[in-house]
């Protein structure tokens, strides 16, 4: 009743969820009893359905030649959203809509292996807690070989040297406000950089250096020169920014750092090449599609006043409805590429997440694995979503297929 409940975007009143009970199983209860059951204890089971869910392998590689030096490519962001009045003594508001009447807010924290598929964390708090603060906390989850992609929120110079002791890699943008120094601990000059890159006429470096003075943590420094209108472009942008919180002009620093896309990382060259770098942290930006899909198609940042245990509930099980589909995404998507050998042909998740929230009658029949009939369910799934499903590169722009194309292509090399 409850996965019916949150397949379906428009709010399910509790006399329709009592409806629901009694056409399908025939199971008779008032609205006011149903009410009484979402309790802590009721939260507390829901809550340890999802973890035994995200603990089960959703799918295999891609690629056996996708980065094998690597056990695990872990992207990770969070996305914040108000929630109802009746959570604000447990989760506390970053700030948010000026405009709502709530005071709460919640963070939700995703993780998943690029290589797998698998989602690794899945974590809700407070609004007001940082990335950062997430950073040093889900530390020690890390594990050796494990190649840790993240954006500049969760930037912590003492993480990423826990993640070197722990014998993990990192991927990362270079923060703005940190200092990298040559292997005789003189400052980077970025404007020097910057000059003998021109003259040369090259469009990338890479130079060994350490990250922060004290920290002394050996990296690869890669620098990508970006072409003038995109630099221009970020000076009007970190210009607003600058006014905006009354910080004044931008320092020179700040302005010729604008000339490059900064990666730091403590990978080997024979690991990841200078020419995989920028491809695969693209592939970051998959997890803002993934938020995208969670509240475009699934709604999940809408919500209406309601009990605490009841909300909490619900919110679960419209994750675990997300990840069960993403179950079915990725399985699909690991058959048909089996089948692959010149090029990597893929679904796109936003069509298939779409179409899949539109079929839970169909996925609720092969997850009770009862039926005669989940063989053809399934099938009929799989036909569905092998028709007119497919990824499109869109602006011009390497999509998702192609990003990978070229980071395996470069492995073999």
């Amino acid at each position: 009743m409850l996965l019916y409940t949150v397949s379906d975007n428009e709010h399910k009143s509790l006399e329709q969820q009592v409806s629901f009970l009694q056409s399908n199983f025939g199971i008779t209860i008032t609205k006011q009893s149903l009410d009484e059951r979402f309790t802590a204890k009721c939260e507390s089971f829901v809550k340890a359905v999802l973890v035994s869910v995200l603990e089960e392998r959703l799918s295999e590689i891609y690629s056996e030649e996708f980065l094998p030096a690597f056990n695990r490519i872990l992207i990770k962001d969070s996305t914040k959203f108000m929630t109802p009045s009746s959570l604000e003594d447990e989760y506390k508001s970053c700030g948010g809509d000026a405009h709502s009447r709530s005071k709460s807010s919640i963070s939700i924290q995703y993780e998943y292996d690029l290589k797998s598929g698998r989602v690794t964390d899945l974590n809700i708090t407070s609004g007001n807690r940082n990335d950062r603060t997430d950073s040093g906390a889900s530390a020690d989850r890390v594990e050796k070989r494990d190649l840790i992609l993240r954006d500049l929120g969760y930037f912590s110079t003492p993480v990423l040297k826990k993640y070197a002791v722990q014998e993990a890699y990192f991927l990362s943008r270079l923060d703005s406000s940190t200092n990298v120094y040559d292997t005789d601990l003189k400052k980077i000059s970025f404007k020097k950089l910057y000059k003998s890159m021109k003259e040369e006429v090259s469009e990338e470096k890479e130079i060994s250096v350490y990250l922060g003075k004290e920290t002394k943590l050996p990296v690869r420094l890669i620098l990508q020169r970006v072409p003038d209108q995109v630099y221009e472009q970020r000076i009007r942008e970190k210009t607003k920014k600058s006014k905006g919180q009354g910080r004044g002009q931008l320092t020179e620093e700040t302005k010729v750092r604008c000339r490059f896309n900064l990666f730091i990382t403590n990978a080997d060259v024979s690991e990841l090449s200078i020419k995989q770098v920028y491809p695969l942290y693209r592939l970051r930006w998959q997890i803002e599609l993934n938020f995208k899909i969670w509240k475009s198609v699934f709604k999940i940042d809408s919500y209406r006043e309601m009990k605490k245990y009841r909300y909490l509930v619900l919110l679960y099980l419209k994750l675990l409805l997300i990840i069960v589909n993403l179950g079915v995404f990725y399985g699909l998507q690991k058959d048909l590429c089996r089948g692959q050998t010149k090029e990597i042909v893929m679904l796109s998740i936003n069509k298939c997440m779409k179409t899949l929230r539109t079929l839970f009658d169909k996925i609720f029949t092969v997850l009770r694995g009862s039926s005669r009939k989940v063989k053809e369910t399934e099938q009929y799934i799989r036909k569905i979503l092998s028709r007119n499903h497919w990824l499109e590169s869109k602006n011009k722009k390497k999509c998702f297929p192609e990003l990978l194309e070229i980071i395996i292509s470069l492995s073999e090399k």
